[in-house]
């Protein structure tokens, strides 16, 4: 199953119905309000970065990874790459919150954000660098492209249709599923994707989406689902269920009769 350039092609990913909802989720609990409530924003930080590493592997428990990334304690028995891969998500998470509405995500954008999230996990020449081999992606069939310029190529073609979306949403939807689904670099395209994610809602001074590491092999399986067929529709569905858990935890709401 190869890469299929239709995939990334611009095309409607949300209903306005669905962009409608998430627009009144956001109002709930503005990005302002998550950078300045101190307690909120440093549990929603290790959450993110505990779920993230989790994905990839890693063996830190959530409270082995609080007391990493609070009070820089390595937690006994656990590979020191576990704790670099933390401590990266940690930068590369703060690093795409300062993210304003004049950034640019080009090559340069990605190729740093991956150079912050893979510092001392690849070797420096593969860092921020377009992978020059194939790879293979467990749990699927499909597989992505292996010529770095053909990469290049697809990587500048994305870029570019992101900024086709002018809805949030959309855009940070996209960048996602696409950025993961090309797999530019040798190892951290996942890791890369999410933070994209991220950064694209940001940008548009909204609330990031944080989710639960029970919610992981859901995470996955949308994931794999987009691979093998292009279809956003698992993933959209994961993003919107767990973009209203996201302010739920967050305010102590309890939206669901509002937003089903």
């Amino acid at each position: 199953m190869k890469y299929t350039p239709q995939f990334t092609a611009y095309r409607p990913i949300l209903s306005e119905e669905d962009k409608t909802q998430l627009f009144e989720l956001s109002q709930y609990y503005s990005l302002d309000t998550f950078k300045s409530d101190r307690r909120n924003f440093e549990e929603a930080v290790v959450d993110f970065v505990y779920t993230s590493a989790k994905i990839e592997g890693n063996t830190y428990s959530r409270l082995d990874t609080d007391n990493l990334l609070r009070l820089g304690y390595t937690a006994g028995g656990k590979l020191y790459s576990d704790a670099i891969m933390l401590m990266n998500l940690r930068n590369a998470f703060f690093s795409v919150i300062a993210v304003d509405k004049n950034t640019v995500f080009d090559s340069d954008f990605v190729a740093d954000l991956h150079k912050t999230l893979m510092k001392d996990l690849l070797p420096s020449f593969e860092q921020g660098i377009v992978r020059t081999s194939g790879v293979l992606i467990g749990g699927t069939q499909y597989s992505p492209i292996a010529e770095p310029e053909r990469l290049k190529t697809e990587q500048k073609f994305i870029l570019q249709t992101a900024e086709q979306y002018e809805n949030t949403f959309e855009q940070a939807i996209y960048l996602h599923c696409n950025t993961a689904y090309l797999q530019y670099f040798r190892d951290g395209n996942k890791r890369t994707a999410r933070l994209l994610q991220t950064a694209a809602l940001v940008k548009n001074d909204v609330l990031p989406l944080f989710f639960s590491d029970t919610l992981i092999t859901e995470y996955k399986n949308a994931l794999i689902h987009y691979y093998e067929t292009g279809d956003y529709s698992l993933y959209t569905d994961f993003f919107k269920q767990n973009y209203r858990l996201s302010i739920e935890r967050l305010t102590g709401l309890d939206l669901s009769s509002d937003f089903e």
